[in-house]
């Protein structure tokens, strides 16, 4: 007996639902956690977003990232092509060897350019201005949301605080939980004035065009919170993130809050030892040196934050 294939079985269960998709093959161009999402050809992709994966629940994903793209969708937020939400839904699909069961479906317009991982220049020079460029680029889009987000019903959970508490919750060492009991005290004691923050900006998720332009996916872990929390994911790459903090320091007139920083940053390392550390039993990264890397990244950022661990 043959097994249907992933697209097989979504290509049939979605045009049952009214949703005509292009005909098969599709490309896969990107996998996470949570999902995986397919180019459909025709100027769309197709993300699917399976009933497991990472921190929370793909239903609370899927909403924070439909209410996104319903206020941002298909426009230009200074500097950032956004995808224009086309459909989405639930889809119901049952597990087998090639399938994992699946949640529900998002249909958006592909955005041009090329991962901003792939694309980071060998030379300091032009990583100097790649960096500014987006950091630039992330101050004017949090300065630009702050119309929208008074008009729109927006995300308004701190992306930060939501996952404090979903790491307190999934890590099982009693000083990983003691170290969020931290991060939370110190987090809400800080004063900073909140914006919208897209939660999730790293070198996945931003695209860049061959002219430079850049274009902005996922948004399922956005929110309302403190600016600065916006750069957590580049610690690991001091070779570009401190032209983004130039680029975005000029650009918002405003001295970046290494305060904001170093906590969201260690937030940041928890979750990546979380998910890809010693954690979950069966992953990858169960080898002990991958693990005491990412240990390690805690220790660091929580030091710069001036955290016990």
């Amino acid at each position: 007996m043959k097994l249907a294939t992933i697209e097989e079985l979504t290509h049939a269960t979605l045009n049952a639902q009214g949703e005509t998709l292009p005909p098969m093959p599709w490309n896969e161009i990107g996998q996470g956690l949570w999902g995986i999402v397919y180019d459909l050809g025709d100027g769309s992709v197709l993300k699917l977003v399976r009933k497991r994966g990472g921190l929370g629940t793909p239903t609370t994903l899927i909403r924070r990232e439909v209410a996104a793209l319903k206020a941002l969708g298909s426009t230009q937020c200074s500097g950032f092509d956004i995808p224009e939400l086309l459909g989405h839904g639930d889809i119901d699909l049952p597990a087998n060897p090639f399938v994992a069961p699946l949640e529900g479906w998002l249909r958006l317009s592909k955005l041009e350019g090329r991962r901003l991982g792939d694309v980071i220049p060998p030379t300091p020079d032009g990583r100097q201005r790649l960096g500014e460029t987006l950091g630039a680029a992330l101050a004017d889009f949090h300065d630009d949301t702050k119309a929208i987000s008074d008009a729109t019903d927006l995300p308004q959970k701190d992306p930060i605080l939501r996952a404090i508490r979903e790491l307190r919750e999934a890590l099982p060492k009693p000083d990983d939980k003691a170290l969020c009991d931290s991060l939370k005290e110190r987090w809400t004691a800080l004063s900073s004035s909140p914006v919208f923050l897209h939660g999730d900006v790293n070198l996945s998720n931003v695209l860049v065009t061959d002219d430079g332009k850049f274009g902005l996916l996922d948004f399922a872990e956005c929110g309302m919170g403190a600016p600065h929390a916006e750069f957590r994911h580049f610690e690991e790459r001091p070779e570009i993130r401190d032209a983004i903090f130039m680029g975005y320091q000029a650009a918002s007139g405003e001295p970046i809050d290494l305060d904001v920083y170093y906590l969201a940053a260690t937030v940041n390392a928890l979750g990546t030892l979380y998910h890809g550390g010693t954690v979950q039993p069966g992953v990858a990264a169960n080898d002990p040196r991958k693990g005491m890397r990412l240990r390690g990244m805690v220790r660091h950022c929580a030091d710069k934050a001036g955290l016990e661990v």
